[in-house]
Formats: C-alpha cells, structure tokens, sequence
C-alpha cells in the first residue's frame, strides 16, 4: 500500500469496533458540519437532563436527608460525579472516539436516572445520592461535546453550545407536563425522564461520523497550549462556575423570600438557562474579532454584575433581569475560555480533563459558599 492511501475493502478484512476519532492515524474525516450538528443535538439534550435533575433535586432532597445539613448532599454529588469524569472522559475520548466515549457517558446517565427515581421512589436517600453522582458522570462527559466541536472546526464549540438554548426552552415545558401527569409524583417522573433524554443522547452518539482509517504517514504531534493559556482559561472559566453555581443555589431562595409565586420562579430561571447558552449563537464572531481572553473576560464582568444586581433586587422583574445578565455571562466567559483553550493549539487528553475537572471542583466551591 501506498502512503498516504485508505486501506481497500478486502474479504477477511477486520476493522475495529470503536471510531477512529482521535487516533494518532492520518484521517480523512467525514464533513465537519455533519459531526457539529450531530454533536450540537446531543450537547442540547445532555443540558435538557441536566436541567430537569438541578430542577427538581431540592425538592427531592429535603424530605429524604436525614437531617437539615444533607439537603444538599445530593447536589454536590451531582457535582462530584461531573469531577470525577473528566479524567476518564477525555482519555476515552482520546482512545476510542466520540461514539464510545460519548455513548458510555450517556449510559451512566440513563442508569442514574433510573436509579435516582427507584430512590426516590422507595425513600432511599444514599440509593438518590448514588443515582444523582451517576447524572453528574453523564454531565462530565457530555460537557466534553464542547471541546469536540472545537476542535472539530473553527467555532464548532460556540454552535454546539448554542444547542443548549433549545434545551433551556423544552424543560419548562416537560415539567409542567409530567406536572399535570403524575401529580404528587411528577419530581420522580421528571428524574426517570432525566435518565430517558439520556437514552436519546445514547441514540444521537452512536451516530456520530466515524473517521475513515488510513495510513500514519508519520505527521508531527500537534502544538499544544502554554501553560499560562491552560492556567489562565481554566482560571477564568472556573470563577465563572464558582459565581453562577452560587447565584442559582442564592436565586429560588431570595425569590421564595420576597413572596414571588412558582410559576414566576420557573420562568424567571427558563430566562436565566437560556441566557445561558445563547451567547454561543454568536460568539464565533466576537471570539475571531477580539480572541477568547478578551471575550471571556467581558463575560466574567457581566456574571459579576448580574451577581451584584441579584444581590439588591426584591421585585421580579428586577430580579429576572439580573439572572438573565448572570447567565449570559457566564455563557460568554465560558466559550470565551475554552476558545482561547483551543486557539492556537490542540489541548492534550490531560490537559482538557485538568480544566473540566477544575470546572466542577469550582462549581462545588460555589454552591457550598456563595449559595448561603
């Protein structure tokens, strides 16, 4: 065989189970946009069961734990088990592809969601805590459709973190639904409906375009990132989920305090989650215009902000104006760190699972101080 030629298509010939993907193999990939749209559908649903588990796990919570102090054991767990994947998630990523790597992360999430609703179901509060660290796996490997799309193409991470937005849009809806459906049950529906979306995103993985094998023809390893770019976005993208984490766990308590109703808290956090992941419909633009570190640093000053202007507001309009600002930048400083992750240089395994890792140990720091 020629180098540089794909391998023909001989009797007896075996070809791995697992893609390709990130193999050190020269490749000729199927068209990008064909792998962003894939990605950017299966990154929407990760964040719809993800939303619908942070919606309904206080509520859960409470007449479980067995004492005041545990009500928010579950929701660290969630955080926790999201740390704990990063490592694992970005070496499987790197060994065996997308589809399987992918496709694992969403089988955790079915099981926790299964395990979360017998739990909860039956009154057992570590069989919730366990489910809940399960959904927190599924979470770590699906925040990694975020670095795939980047380096899948030049503001593939921005596209595939716009599809989040949908996601934001339809939770609200479901809930209300299994609401109307299940009555004094619709918390567990909605944690078994958590580990079902999952099974969706299993379905959509598999789906992911495979690399066609060919010959390594012996190609440089790529240019990694500087320490200081790796620190840095890491750094910034970790105030952010330190800061947003203690706004949302801050959030439905102020609005419980100055006598704002449900169904107004429901839809001021429907604003604050799409403004979340909005941004990534445009920030391709302001990303190639002024680079990642400026944007994510623009994005951290206007989490900042709408932390403060949360912080000394009563009425609800106040107040959804200020989860609104919250989120959109913490949807900016974000995207805005990872693209600068990815810039100029591709991140190794370890070094992408360092900065995810740091991502959930800062959101656990954040619900456990700010959130007071």
């Amino acid at each position: 065989m020629q180098g540089g030629t794909s391998f023909r298509m001989r009797a007896g010939q075996l070809f791995c189970a697992c893609d390709s993907d990130g193999l050190p193999l020269a490749v000729g990939r199927e068209p990008d946009r064909a792998s962003i749209r894939v990605m950017a559908l299966a990154f929407a649903l990760s964040v719809l069961a993800q939303i619908l588990t942070v919606s309904v796990l206080p509520l859960v919570s409470a007449p479980l734990a067995p004492s005041p102090q545990a009500v928010a054991w579950p929701y660290i767990a969630l955080l926790a088990g999201g740390a704990l994947s990063s490592f694992p998630a970005s070496i499987l990523l790197d060994l065996f592809g997308r589809r399987a790597a992918f496709a694992l992360g969403a089988s955790l999430g079915l099981a926790g969601g299964m395990m979360s609703y017998w739990a909860v179901m039956h009154g057992q509060y570590i069989g919730l805590v366990i489910g809940v660290a399960w959904l927190g796996m599924a979470q770590g490997f699906g925040l990694f459709y975020r670095h795939a799309g980047a380096m899948a193409s030049q503001g593939g991470a921005g596209m595939v973190f716009a599809a989040g937005t949908g996601a934001a849009l339809l939770a609200p809806l479901l809930m209300a639904a299994m609401d109307a459906l299940a009555g004094p049950l619709a918390a567990a529906g909605v944690l078994a409906l958590a580990g079902l979306v999952y099974l969706l995103t299993l379905g959509v993985a598999i789906r992911l375009p495979a690399r066609k094998i060919g010959h390594d023809g012996g190609e440089a390893r790529p240019a990694r990132p500087a320490r200081a770019v790796i620190f840095g976005a890491t750094a910034l993208a970790g105030l952010a989920w330190a800061v947003m984490t203690g706004v949302m766990a801050h959030a439905p308590l102020v609005m419980v305090g100055c006598g704002i109703g449900f169904s107004a808290s429901a839809a001021a956090m429907a604003l604050h989650l799409m403004s979340m992941y909005a941004p990534g419909l445009v920030i391709g633009r302001w990303v190639a215009a002024w680079g990642g570190l400026r944007v994510s640093l623009s994005g951290l000053g206007l989490l900042l902000a709408g932390a403060v202007l949360l912080s000394v507001q009563t009425a609800f309009l106040g107040l959804s104006v200020a989860l609104a600002v919250a989120g959109a930048g913490w949807g900016i400083a974000t995207i805005g760190a990872s693209a600068w992750l990815h810039q100029e240089a591709q991140p190794s395994p370890t070094q992408l699972a360092f900065h995810d890792m740091v991502l959930f140990l800062a959101a656990i720091a954040g619900a456990a101080s700010l959130g007071f």
